[in-house]
């Protein structure tokens, strides 16, 4: 057998894509998704930097691919990505040698490497590990081939670390858990964890945003360089489509927020008509009124006007309050990448964050031990925050609630208990003591001043009944009666309390909403009073 690494040329570019359609498969669905058209004059095209081929026999076994990021940058990463092996590659040893060269020359460039595993392809992730790689994130349903697919992400370090690694708050536990097991797949040690009482930018602000296009967010971010804005938010690694990495002609797109006629926050992202997902490239703001609207607003133009199966962001882990905001609009962190920004010679950690817009399952069966470390921790997350979709969904529409991203409703419903009354049934009497307060999910409650008397109010789906006890304490001041079969929602004072604590923005939220909420009862009452 006569075995060959070399780099890629044009005149290899027949021989490429036959091996990419072997790979990946030739049916309509999948040459639908990595475009053979497209791809054809890309082997060594925009977006690619070199092309590595093992060839056995005269036929190209494996490649792989250097991807080349958006603009010129210092970072110390080798993005790997086009990774094509036919199964014979694991077994005669040419995809082993291929990896084996790849990694030599990450190792004289002093950089570490990055790549893209299918959640489906055991052999890849045995080889990987075998040759020093660590799994480092699990993105579900990143990419669309004939089927959707979960990627793993695998990670190797370079002989020179220098990274910069800080604390991370306490309340990014989801963040600093997923760090602690990519670092230890690393042979790294974990994050320390700082108690700062972090809180996230407002989701909601005096802020008028406008769509804009890349050379007016760039004049913008131009102009804002006098306030020294943080960098929070890097995606230019590879802006390119779908598993391929394609390059695509899609420009850019931009918000503005903009507040007393001056730009204060702006954001650009792209969307990837392969994956059908939008990713985010880059931000900037100049207070710490505006980013967390702006984020909120690009959320909804991904669900809403784009159809994103989900959106996507790598933050910076030195940048807390962009990572916590990201929360409390539903992110996840996917991937914890060490060292991957280089800020004045030193490495920072890159936190991936994903918003899922769909379900997904996980096919333990072709995980290997080491990348279900990752898996079972992005996994539990993302199962917690779908258990609480219909309570998020109904808490969602509560005055009470407004202003509050999914994450953060996420919280809240997770304090919430059911509980099912019959016609007739008590749900609490005038006079008692109690923390609790219920939302009604589905049925009718009466409220009463005198246990036989006539209802004075009845309340439906939706409405809270027993705030004032939950929030003072005092006894209640009138009797509330299921009028038929009704599905209540019970939450308990400290519950609350103990999550306010721990997210001050919560409780600052609500009690203006319910501020709001009885000053407009008082206008009413008084309003009824002079008539």
């Amino acid at each position: 057998m006569s075995l060959t690494i070399r780099k890629a040329t044009p005149a290899d570019t027949q021989n490429w894509l036959q091996l990419l359609k072997e790979v990946l498969g030739s049916d309509p669905a999948a040459a639908q998704a990595y475009d053979l058209h497209r791809v054809s004059g890309q082997i060594l095209g925009p977006g690619v930097q070199e092309v590595w081929l093992a060839e056995v026999d005269g036929r190209i076994n494996a490649s792989v691919s250097f991807l080349q990021p958006d603009a010129p940058s210092a970072n110390p990463v080798a993005n790997l990505g086009r990774y094509l092996a036919l199964p014979e590659s694991y077994t005669n040893g040419s995809a082993e040698a291929l990896m084996s060269g790849v990694n030599e020359i990450c190792a004289q460039r002093k950089h570490m490497a990055v790549t893209r595993v299918p959640g489906s392809d055991t052999a890849q992730q045995r080889l990987l590990e075998k040759l020093g790689y660590g799994c480092v994130g699990f993105q579900p349903l990143k990419h669309l081939c004939a089927a959707r697919e979960n990627v793993l992400l695998y990670v190797r370090r370079s002989s020179s670390d220098g990274v910069a690694r800080y604390s991370l708050s306490q309340s990014l536990p989801e963040v600093a858990e997923l760090g602690a097991v990519a670092l230890g797949n690393l042979g790294l040690d974990g994050p320390e964890r700082a108690r700062d009482g972090l809180t996230g930018y407002p989701l909601c602000a005096e802020l008028d945003i406008r769509e804009a296009d890349l050379a007016e967010f760039e004049q913008a971010r131009l102009d804002a360089q006098e306030f020294h804005p943080p960098l929070e938010i890097f995606g230019q690694f590879n802006l390119g489509w779908g598993l391929l990495r394609v390059a695509a002609d899609t420009p850019r797109k931009a918000l503005l927020g903009r507040r007393e006629g001056r730009v204060t926050a702006g954001l650009t992202y792209y969307l990837d008509e392969l994956d059908k997902c939008v990713r985010w490239v880059d931000a900037f703001a100049t207070d710490d009124l505006s980013m967390g609207a702006v984020m909120r607003r690009a959320v909804e133009l991904a669900q809403g006007s784009f159809g994103a199966v989900y959106v996507e962001a790598d933050l910076l882990a030195t940048a807390p309050r962009a990572l916590k905001t990201a929360e409390q609009l539903g992110f996840m962190p996917v991937a914890y990448l060490p060292g991957f920004y280089n800020w004045d010679g030193c490495g920072i950690d890159v936190v991936k964050m994903v918003k899922l817009n769909a379900g997904y399952t996980v096919e333990h069966s072709t995980l290997t031990p080491h990348a279900r470390t990752v898996v079972d921790v992005v996994h539990r997350n993302f199962q917690d925050q779908k258990s609480g979709a219909a309570i998020i969904a109904l808490l969602r529409t509560l005055p009470v609630f407004n202003g509050l991203g999914d994450g953060e409703l996420g919280k809240i419903a997770r304090l919430f208990s059911q509980k099912l009354y019959r016609p007739g049934e008590t749900v609490f009497s005038k006079g008692e003591l109690s923390h609790e307060a219920c939302v009604v999910m589905r049925g009718q409650v009466d409220i009463y001043l005198e246990a036989n008397g006539k209802p004075i109010a009845s309340v439906g789906n939706g409405a809270i009944v027993g705030e004032q006890a939950f929030l003072d304490g005092a006894a209640r001041n009138a009797f509330a009666i299921a009028a038929q079969p009704s599905i209540l929602l019970i939450i308990q004072r400290p519950a609350f309390q103990r999550l306010i604590q721990s997210e001050p923005h919560l409780g600052m939220a609500i009690m203006r909403n319910i501020a709001i909420d009885v000053s407009n009862k008082l206008r009413q009452a008084d309003a009824m009073m002079k008539r």
